[in-house]
């Protein structure tokens, strides 16, 4: 069996992540948050080998549960009564509650996945780390870092629905929040520990560089957003060189945004299309199961999750790496639609906006609803062999895309999910 890899460093370019060994790594995600509490060790065994069935390699994790991020109180007891802290001192821990969360970690680590975890997040700062000096809460940080150095398969987070006193319109969340997560990053820092870090803020969209403050900080940016994933994605991406990594959007079954559907098939789709397309090294999925409702086990193979499984495995087949978001019309000349505007809040349902991203001599398109798109002949490779990837099936042959003497592409009707949303693949001419 193959050596397992894991979301270990930043690239040199700044764009994506690489491996223990320096490779590439693609992130597909999921967001299991209280995990380390509703979990028993048969269900994490259970999770963790279905998700790296799936093509998971990574999952969203809190190490300390509270009712806001699906745990069960403010003390944060497990499922079965396990407390994480001797008399609520974080610096005390309870040997019982962190043999359990080296045994998930370590599952975790067998399957593959690469675990972005937060020590302290922005629903139990408020609960179990209330109490907590500033000391106390180095120290945890420290802690945590040398209990888990031994383990390749951790990123580091903090926040979570977080809005610093610094975050243009948004002041919700009190100082010490900062400070005491800033603690925890510093303790964790302390032990020599190098690896990536990053915070998520707040909703309806964001990304970690939002905030002066944890700016210098973030190793790459967790982008948030329950409107069109493209925007945020693109406007993270030419921020500046670290990753622009679509961490959270709208869950499935869920609605995030007031007015939206309930978030189903297409929706997911675009959410990752959109992204793959417009600089993200990977996608972070979820469910409304991140609360862990009776009888999860059962969906955790949804449709959707195969279809972005697909997905994945399609990019993946591409030099992905190295694709370049292409907002011009140098190759795709119309038929593109317009983007919605930073600030602009609209569903995902409502934009049909065609991103595009290039890699040598290949041009890979999301085209979202039924339509005309237009391409410049003259900038594709002869002869022009065109595809059209059904993103709901994106392993399966390709089909032909004619192109029309003057350009002209048509989407090829429904795609095998009854959507009318295409990955168009060019070929494009070096000369």
């Amino acid at each position: 069996m193959d050596e397992h890899r894991y979301v270990s460093a930043i690239d040199a370019s700044g764009r994506y992540f690489t491996d223990q060994h320096g490779a590439p790594v693609l992130v597909f995600g999921d967001s299991p948050w209280a995990g380390m509490v509703r979990w028993s060790p048969t269900q994490a065994e259970l999770y963790f080998a279905d998700r790296e069935a799936g093509g998971f390699n990574t999952s969203i994790v809190s190490l300390i549960g509270a009712p806001d991020n699906g745990g069960l109180d403010e003390e944060g007891r497990t499922f079965d009564g396990i407390l994480p802290f001797d008399g609520g001192d974080v610096t005390r821990w309870n040997e019982l509650y962190w043999q359990r969360v080296d045994e998930y970690v370590r599952s975790a680590c067998a399957h593959g996945n690469t675990l972005f975890l937060y020590p302290i997040d922005g629903w139990n700062v408020s609960n179990v780390f209330k109490y907590a000096s500033l000391e106390d809460t180095h120290r945890y940080g420290a802690m945590v870092a040398e209990r888990y150095a031994r383990f390749p398969n951790i990123v580091w987070m903090t926040g979570g629905d977080h809005f610093p006193s610094d975050l243009t319109g948004r002041h919700d969340s009190p100082p010490e929040h900062d400070a005491k997560f800033e603690q925890v990053r510093q303790g964790i820092r302390s032990t020599g520990d190098t690896r990536p870090f990053s915070i998520q803020l707040g909703y309806p969209t964001s990304q970690s560089t939002d905030s002066p403050m944890w700016a210098p900080h973030a190793d790459f940016n967790f982008v948030y957003t329950y409107l069109p994933t493209y925007r945020a994605v693109l406007d993270a991406y030419r921020r500046d060189r670290r990753p622009a990594l679509l961490s959270e959007a709208n869950y499935e079954g869920e609605n995030n945004l007031p007015g939206t559907p309930v978030t189903g098939d297409e929706v997911l789709r675009r959410q990752m299309a959109w992204a793959l397309t417009s600089g993200s090294p990977g996608y972070v999925y979820g469910s409304d199961d991140w609360e862990f409702h009776p009888g999860w086990e059962g969906r955790l193979d949804t449709p959707a999750v195969a279809q972005l499984g697909r997905l994945r495995q399609f990019f993946e087949s591409l030099d992905w790496q190295a694709l370049v978001p292409d907002e011009s019309d140098e190759i795709l000349v119309g038929g593109r639609g317009a983007p919605v505007a930073a600030g602009v809040e609209v569903g995902i349902m409502g934009s049909d906006y065609v991103t595009a991203a290039r890699a040598g001599g290949s041009l890979v398109a999301y085209v979202p609803t039924a339509r005309a798109v237009t391409v410049d002949p003259a900038k594709l490779a002869q002869p022009p062999t065109a595809r059209w990837v059904d993103p709901a099936d994106a392993t399966a042959p390709p089909l032909e895309a004619a192109v029309g003497p003057s350009g002209t592409v048509t989407t090829p009707g429904r795609n095998s999910a009854g959507g009318e949303d295409w990955l168009l693949l060019l070929p494009v001419g070096t000369g």
